[in-house]
């Protein structure tokens, strides 16, 4: 039994031993201070503002700087998750190249100074090399479109005048070296087989004087993308076509008329291309044949018309005008005759009108036979007086000519016969 009490109190003594080399390894463990060397502790400048002000820039913003921390380890095992942070001033340099700024740091919640030993352990101590450059701010930098893409068939892109862009110009900052190799800036269209105009944000590319893309550029844009707008047209080929109304002697199979164009392509928005196609052809001239000069009756000639087109609808073709040219195949003579069988229809209520006119002379054109058996007691002078606003006095009213002779209007007929007045006087009706 004693031999029993014996054995235990050297197992408790030796456990007692052991217990306490342990508890002093752990507390000499938590006291000793340890190293740590945290690499590429990132520094953030201040005063980079002023140095803007001043005309100059930070080229190497993103510098690291080496520290070696002493601690214990449950210091150390704080910078694990919140680790120093390192700031540097650079508002007091003012000329360019480089310079080396000193930093400070400062530490985690909760660790004071007294508690860690921080050291740089190089030449220049707690400071970093930095690059200043003379900065520059562009405005107005100018934008340009270029189309790659392809149009559907039937649609035309517009070409490098009809971009629009917003913002219509770029402002770029940067390297004043940098900036100043920048001579516009380009959007490039690459899309396939459109039907629509192009309205969106696209990216851009900052080109260089040869005409090359500035690929690494340290500059910044005062925008990322740039809304573009490009219009993509519908076009369709629209037939030309010249009317000839008979008259004057004159029937249509009488006049042989040739047009210098047959049709025009046309472009533009595909609700008026559509539009334009419904019509049909563009009548580009409606000739009387009655309002013809003797000259071009006799020798023939070629007459000038515009082409008349919607202003939605832009002519492709180049065309502007029409020449139309005139042969009459058939023999006609232009005589004068002085009508003086003058009346008057529609005469306004209460009033009653007195013809000044006493004769009027009158152009008639047709066979030469059937202008011999014409006399002037048949050729009647007719004044309208419906659109007449009633009061005393004289007034000049259009009169048309009737002719009550043998043959059609394609046989003889008047000239001009929209030109002719006559004067009549109004008297109210007692």
């Amino acid at each position: 039994m004693g031999k029993k009490i014996l054995d235990s109190k050297i197992l408790y003594a030796v456990l007692s031993i052991l217990i306490s080399m342990s508890l002093w390894l752990w507390v000499t463990e938590r006291d000793e201070n340890r190293e740590r060397h945290p690499y590429n502790l990132p520094i953030t400048f201040e005063g980079v503002d002023i140095l803007e002000e001043r005309g100059l820039m930070l080229v190497t913003p993103n510098v690291t700087a080496n520290l070696y921390i002493r601690a214990t380890p449950m210091v150390l095992a704080a910078f694990n998750e919140n680790p120093p942070k390192l700031t540097a001033n650079v508002s007091n340099i003012s000329t360019e190249g480089a310079q080396r700024v000193a930093y400070s740091y400062s530490l985690p919640a909760g660790v004071s100074e007294n508690d860690v030993e921080i050291s740089a352990r190089n030449s220049s101590g707690m400071a970093v090399d930095v690059d200043i450059a003379r900065f520059l701010r562009r405005e107005n930098v100018e934008i340009r479109g270029e189309f790659q893409g392809s149009a559907a068939e039937g649609y035309l892109p517009g070409d490098k005048d009809d971009f629009r862009f917003s913002p219509a110009t770029l402002t770029i900052s940067g390297r004043a070296d940098q900036v100043n190799q920048v001579a516009y800036a380009k959007v490039i269209i690459t899309d396939e087989e459109l039907t629509e105009a192009v309205g969106k944000d696209m990216p851009f590319q900052l080109i260089g004087a040869s005409g090359d893309p500035l690929d690494n550029l340290d500059v910044t844009c005062d925008v990322d993308m740039i809304y573009t707008s490009f219009p993509i047209r519908a076009t369709a080929e629209i037939p030309l076509e010249v009317k000839v109304i008979e008259g004057g002697g004159l029937r249509t199979s009488d006049v042989k008329a040739v047009a210098s164009a047959d049709s025009i392509m046309v472009a533009g928005a595909k609700e008026a291309v559509d539009g334009q196609v419904s019509l049909g052809a563009i009548t580009v001239a409606t000739i009387d044949l009655a309002s013809l000069d003797d000259d071009i009756i006799e020798f023939g000639g070629e007459l000038t018309f515009p082409i008349p087109l919607d202003d939605q609808l832009e002519n492709l073709s180049g065309i502007t005008e029409v020449k139309v040219t005139l042969k009459v195949n058939k023999r006609v003579e232009t005589r004068e005759y002085e009508a003086s069988r003058i009346s008057f229809i529609n005469a306004p209520e209460g009033w009653t009108p007195t013809i000044i006119t006493q004769a009027v002379r009158v152009k008639i054109r047709g066979a030469a036979a059937l202008l011999d058996e014409l006399e002037a007691e048949n050729i009647g002078v007719v004044a309208d007086l419906r659109d007449i606003n009633p009061a005393v006095g004289p007034y000049t009213v259009s009169a048309s000519i009737n002719l009550n002779s043998v043959g059609s209007v394609g046989d003889v007929g008047v000239v001009n016969p929209r030109s002719y007045t006559v004067v009549v006087s109004l008297t109210r009706e007692s």
